[in-house]
């Protein structure tokens, strides 16, 4: 998002409170001093929220302060979850797969006593994707006859 800050002390710390209490995690602030405009500066945040609601709140409580919001992006909420798959399998498989937006947070492979590798993925992809994810990893393990477990 993009905000027009007044241009002295302690404008951009009003700014980012309200931005925390609703959760917020600041990825980046740039302070854009070629778009002055009299005593008003542009900052542009890149802003991780938990929920869209979170956001959403952040936005109002901002308004409320009478901080000028002169652009915003969408919002994009993603959810995380983790799976276990058991067995031998090809994990090039689940790396190349069409599934959309997927990002693999976490991995951890083991081989215990038994002679069936295990694999953990932490797993990340937008909120209306998640379905489609789940199936297209169901499938994939079947097709490798895998054992499947999700924490969804």
């Amino acid at each position: 998002m993009t905000l027009m800050l007044a241009d002295r002390p302690g404008e951009l710390l009003k700014a980012l409170q309200p931005i925390a209490r609703n959760g917020g995690n600041i990825i980046s602030i740039i302070h854009e001093r070629e778009g002055a405009t009299g005593t008003y500066v542009p900052v542009s945040l890149i802003v991780d929220f938990p929920s869209y609601e979170n956001f959403r709140k952040a936005r109002m409580a901002l308004e409320d302060l009478d901080i000028n919001i002169i652009k915003s992006e969408e919002v994009v909420e993603r959810v995380r979850f983790t799976v276990l798959l058991i067995g031998r399998f090809d994990l090039k498989k689940i790396l190349e797969a069409k599934i959309k937006d997927l990002k693999i947070t976490g991995f951890e492979v083991s081989a215990p006593t038994s002679k069936e590798f295990c694999v953990r993925l932490n797993i990340e992809v937008p909120k209306g994707e998640v379905d489609s994810a789940v199936n297209e990893l169901k499938k994939i393990s079947r097709e490798e006859n895998v054992l499947f477990i999700s924490s969804l």
